[in-house]
């Protein structure tokens, strides 16, 4: 007993230590090691039970900032979010049972078919993926514009794969070199084509100057009732002062305006008028609603762009919300319908946002020009095919924004800034990132940070992006790889399950 907790906590910290802040992405190459020492002797059984635990203590030392957001989320996540281990628990002793050591070949395409699974349902919650563990080595990722963030999940699983065997077999004279020739390899690889494609990028596209406003306000007295003219006077005086560089694109973070902003006739005036008196297009995080009849309406987490010259708003509208935070998961269905009342009721931090239907590019004019680009907002940025939506749709940059001061000064808010670099070589499509209290920076098309702020400070940025719009084999077939792994891991199963009963065959058939 007490050797696997031990091991389940050693996971859980090495997890940990691999993930932003911490820039020892290294040690997720080994992480694994504990846990699948831990189940190394297990029945399914004690394996379910012992990968729940671990899965808890993972998701307690890497997630543990989702109770400053919200405490029915955070009950919801150390519940729901172990039970992915754990089903990848059950399937890992499963196919050793029936394999043995040939199931190792299976297990990285496992482990990356449930991180895919852990994406695609209204529970979805992508935040500590193996592959982000690796988001500082820039020159090591640079693959991910083919296989998307998926490919470097399947390279650290692979990494703790070879390393376990080293560890098993290492004894073993000639297993032992071919063992540490396969690792060298399969850092020697990724290393060499990141090496080659830094070295050999095109030229400098057309450069856009975007600048970012951090305005560091207060969410607690961003909300309150008197602070609408305060958050709009802040940033028009942010803007008229970043003006003076002569962007083509002024950028306030989300909700820099918390108030339905074509419902308020004055405000979206002094808005509109801002943009037209600067001469430069203005985008906005605010609030939307749409009407069902004449009682009932949806109101949306939104972005906002006015044009000088133009009457007409452009707007998106958020599409992925955080699970019991922004809305409750599966709310229009038994009994999660009478479980959204009842949180709202009890006043636990829970929203109830609609969700937006349309991957909006917005369009403006640089010199002359159409200049085309999207605003995932906030949680939008943590998944890969909708952000690459975006750019298939035909955004030649793209515009993140988010309000991260939520999270305090927890580790959330590194780990959500360096999505960012994921979705910039997954697309090779340079991002400005604007966040009310930071982290705000540029990345360009090879994941590359500059200028990024500091928490809790006020901030004005002025930076240039390269525009070059190039279609990557992720931008154009998503998450084909993914997909490619889950087929395998089933075709692992499948030959698991018929393995398994043709030994019983075999079996029962002896006299």
């Amino acid at each position: 007993m007490k050797r696997n907790i031990i091991l389940s906590l050693l996971t859980a910290l090495l997890m940990a230590c691999a993930f932003p802040p911490f820039r020892t992405g290294f040690v997720g190459w080994f992480a694994l090691l504990p846990y699948f020492m831990l189940l190394e002797d297990k029945r399914a059984g004690e394996g379910l039970r012992w990968s729940y635990l671990t899965g808890l203590f993972i998701c307690i030392t890497t997630l543990y900032w989702i109770g400053h957001v919200t405490q029915a989320g955070f009950v919801g996540a150390i519940l729901i979010i172990p039970l992915y281990l754990t089903l990848y628990g059950l399937f890992h002793i499963g196919l050793r049972r029936q394999f043995g050591g040939k199931a190792w070949l299976i297990l990285p395409f496992l482990w990356v078919a449930i991180e895919y699974l852990q994406s695609r349902s209204e529970l979805a919650f992508p935040w500590n993926y193996l592959g982000y563990t690796q988001s500082y080595y820039t020159p090591l990722i640079q693959y991910a514009e083919y296989t998307g963030i998926w490919g470097v999940s399947l390279w650290v699983m692979l990494l703790n794969v070879l390393f376990w065997q080293l560890y098993r077999n290492g004894k073993e004279r000639c297993r032992r070199r071919l063992l540490i020739g396969a690792l060298g390899v399969l850092l020697f690889l990724p290393l060499l084509q990141g090496g080659l494609v830094l070295q050999r990028q095109p030229q400098a596209g057309r450069p856009v100057t975007v600048a970012l406003l951090q305005g560091n306000v207060d969410p607690f007295e961003k909300w309150a009732a008197d602070s609408d003219e305060k958050n709009l006077a802040l940033y028009e005086a942010m803007s008229r002062e970043a003006a003076a560089a002569k962007p083509d694109l002024i950028v306030w973070p989300e909700t820099a305006l918390p108030f339905y902003l074509r419902g308020e006739t004055l405000y979206l005036q002094r808005f509109e008028h801002l943009a037209d008196s600067l001469g430069v297009p203005l985008l906005t995080g605010s609030l939307d609603y749409q009407f069902a009849n004449e009682k009932e309406y949806t109101y949306y987490n939104a972005a906002f762009v006015a044009e000088p010259g133009s009457s007409f708003l452009q707007v998106y509208r958020k599409i992925r919300l955080v699970p019991g935070s922004e809305r409750i998961p599966y709310r229009d269905y038994f009994p999660f319908n009478h479980l959204k009342d009842w949180l709202s009721d009890l006043a636990l931090g829970v929203g109830d946002y609609g969700r937006g239907e349309e991957y909006t590019v917005f369009t403006t004019r640089h010199a002359g020009r159409p200049l085309r680009f999207s605003t995932p907002i906030c949680y939008d940025s943590a998944f890969p095919d909708l952000v690459r939506r975006f750019v298939a749709g035909g955004a030649e940059f793209l515009c993140i924004i988010t309000n991260d001061a939520w999270f305090g000064r927890t580790s959330a808010p590194a780990q959500h800034s360096q999505f960012a670099v994921f979705r910039a070589i997954e697309n090779r499509t340079p991002i400005a990132r604007c966040a009310n209290t930071g982290i705000s920076c540029y990345v360009d098309a090879y994941g590359r940070v500059s200028q990024r702020t500091t928490l809790y400070s006020k901030a004005i940025l002025n930076g240039t992006l390269s525009v070059n719009r190039r279609a990557t084999l992720y931008t154009r077939r998503g998450d084909w790889f993914a997909l490619a792994c889950v087929i395998l891991a089933l075709a692992g199963m499948g030959g698991a399950v018929i393995n398994y009963r043709w030994r019983r065959r075999a079996h029962s058939a002896r006299p």
